[in-house]
């Protein structure tokens, strides 16, 4: 009998727990940023990173976002295709680093989307295995939570590059259990936004990163953002002096098309020159 009833005080105690972390996505979220605008990435950038590994956003359609309320941080990333794969996610990784100490060659907090388990993870890194890297493996798993509980898929609307819709992965973490790695919504952080093979790294493609077409994975230290707060309405965003930096280097290569901005500044500062020439003579 006392075991029947410590089976269902336990049951309970689970299904309590489930409903206190329960919660409501937001309806409206705000841009991360890279030093020069918003978070952005090009289509298929990154070698071996295709569909639902594919990062991709415009300055109007932006790649990264977050959120805040009283009881959770939220984060959503856009992807170029869907992640389901039958009833549930594909086998691959999705995830921000946190650099909380002011250390631009580390990072001390991974939240991801783990597909093979269908869980939202929230990790700590404390000590550094592969020096400036964002594939350094994060030391201990701290939180595992349920995708079908923190996480979501929304249809973003319309490809931005290509046929069919981009996709949203939206995924929650308590304030509470962040609270235990010193991360709340006034801690100045950097962040770091990829997909990825393993859900303790990051190794994918990075937001604001041009990947040139290769599998490189760049440093953690290619930029060094001015930390500013979590929340948003804290202020900071600040453009070219953003601590949400979203990537190591922001990618200008919006459409795969280069420096495609080169060539028409260029023409620009040609005609101004005519045109200044004409005035004087």
């Amino acid at each position: 009998m006392r075991r029947v009833v410590a089976t269902v005080v336990l049951m309970l105690a689970s299904l309590l727990g489930a409903a206190a972390r329960a919660q409501t996505f937001p309806a409206a979220f705000a841009p991360l940023y890279c030093q020069r605008g918003v978070m952005v990435d090009a289509y298929r950038d990154q070698a071996g990173a295709i569909d639902d590994r594919d990062i991709v956003g415009t300055p109007d359609r932006p790649a990264g976002f977050r959120a805040v309320d009283g009881q959770f941080l939220y984060l959503r990333m856009r992807l170029d295709g869907s992640p389901m794969q039958g009833n549930g996610l594909t086998q691959f990784a999705w995830g921000f680093e946190f650099d909380t100490d002011g250390d631009p060659t580390t990072y001390e907090v991974l939240i991801a989307v783990d597909g093979a388990s269908a869980t939202v993870r929230l990790y700590s890194n404390t000590v550094t295995t592969v020096p400036d890297s964002p594939a350094d493996p994060a030391d201990q798993l701290v939180m595992s939570y349920p995708f079908a509980q923190n996480g979501r898929l929304v249809d973003a609307g319309p490809s931005i590059f290509g046929g069919g819709t981009d996709t949203f992965i939206d995924m929650a973490v308590p304030w509470s259990d962040l609270g235990t790695l010193r991360l709340g919504p006034a801690t100045a952080v950097a962040i770091w936004a990829a997909s990825s093979t393993n859900p303790d790294r990051l190794d994918g493609d990075f937001a604001c990163h041009d990947g040139g077409g290769a599998a490189n994975i760049p440093s953690l230290s290619a930029t060094r953002p001015t930390p500013v707060a979590v929340d948003p309405t804290r202020g900071g965003n600040v453009l070219a002096s953003s601590g949400i930096e979203g990537g190591p280097g922001c990618n200008c290569r919006v459409q795969g098309t280069g420096e495609a901005w080169l060539p028409a500044v260029i023409v620009l500062i040609g005609v101004a020159w005519i045109c200044r020439r004409r005035r004087s003579t």
